[in-house]
């Protein structure tokens, strides 16, 4: 749902959206992780056994520590991208204007060059965590996510969330506004980025080393679900002028569209949580998959449509 967008806003629109998948994929992978390290559970027999992220197979644990590698290289593609886009759209001399040393100095000096920066240093942070504690990832002996990793990731998150509070329509707000989408953003990101290594987990293990991770995920998402609403409303309040502008303005139909989208990504989450992960062993785990890469088109659209927000249109008062 674009309005009224040129070539240049189109690509801006597709970076910023990279940039979003690559922050989900990150906080997702390392969350799944870490919620892995975490999980008990008694089987049946009666005695009590240990069943964690190390005894997923080798090859799902290469595959997710890999993906997340991607997604770290991806980011930086797409961060840097949109800093050219940027420079671009500045000069108005078609592609060849993208490249413009001197204008790529000057708009570093400004807050669209700290918040580029601040978002190449979160993912450039997070894919050398990632490389380093990669071999580690791999052990089948380990219990616990690696520190390292775990302190690169917090940096990196403090990155992130340091550079959307700084950039776009949001800047022209106060302190806490700004402090609630760097907050709504991560959140966002945890719960959406979690969803592909759950499906391939889903897909790939046993359900006796699977639910219980689907059931402690299902729990924290409570308290995700819980800190995406209070930060999502207060946000609403924050950028609309009034309620009118929710239907007379190309942002606020954008904005209807978006919470249509993440009520439905929040019903089927009810559907995995409360009927698909208890049934899992009773021949669910197709229909689980089904149901979780339903969830992931819907992110898809989620992240196309926030990157057109803040691209394409905006709020009236603040624009």
């Amino acid at each position: 749902m674009m309005f009224n967008a040129g070539p240049w806003e189109l690509a801006i629109v597709f970076s910023k959206a990279l940039s979003y998948f690559g922050l989900a994929s990150l906080a997702g992978g390392v969350f799944v992780l870490w919620l892995g390290s975490l999980v008990h559970v008694a089987p049946s027999s009666g005695s009590s056994h240990y069943f964690s992220d190390n005894h997923w197979s080798p090859q799902v644990r290469l595959r997710l520590v890999n993906t997340m590698l991607l997604a770290s290289a991806v980011g930086i593609v797409a961060v840097t991208l949109f800093y050219v886009l940027q420079v671009g759209v500045i000069n108005q001399m078609g592609i060849a204007g993208m490249f413009d040393i001197a204008m790529i100095s000057l708009l570093a000096q400004s807050s669209v060059g700290y918040g580029v920066g601040l978002k190449l240093a979160g993912f450039v942070v997070a894919g050398v965590a990632l490389l380093l504690c990669r071999s580690t990832l791999l052990q089948p002996t380990r219990k616990r996510l690696p520190l390292l990793l775990q302190c690169g990731w917090l940096v990196a998150t403090g990155c992130f969330a340091t550079s959307f509070a700084i950039l776009g329509h949001i800047a022209e707000l106060s302190l806490l506004p700004r402090l609630a989408v760097a907050g709504h953003v991560i959140v966002i990101g945890l719960w959406i980025g979690a969803l592909y290594p759950l499906y391939v987990l889903a897909g790939t293990e046993i359900p006796e080393r699977v639910q219980p991770l689907l059931q402690l995920f299902g729990r924290a998402g409570w308290v995700i679900i819980a800190a995406l609403l209070v930060t999502g409303v207060y946000l609403v309040v924050q950028v609309l002028g009034s309620v009118d502008e929710l239907f007379t303005t190309a942002y606020g139909l954008q904005l209807l569209l978006k919470l249509l989208l993440v009520l439905s990504l929040l019903c089927l989450a009810a559907l995995n949580k409360f009927r698909l992960v208890p049934t899992m062993h009773n021949a669910g785990k197709d229909s689980l998959r089904r149901s979780i890469m339903a969830e992931m088109v819907l992110a898809v659209f989620i992240l196309l449509l926030t990157a057109s927000m803040t691209t394409v249109t905006g709020p009236v008062h603040l624009m």
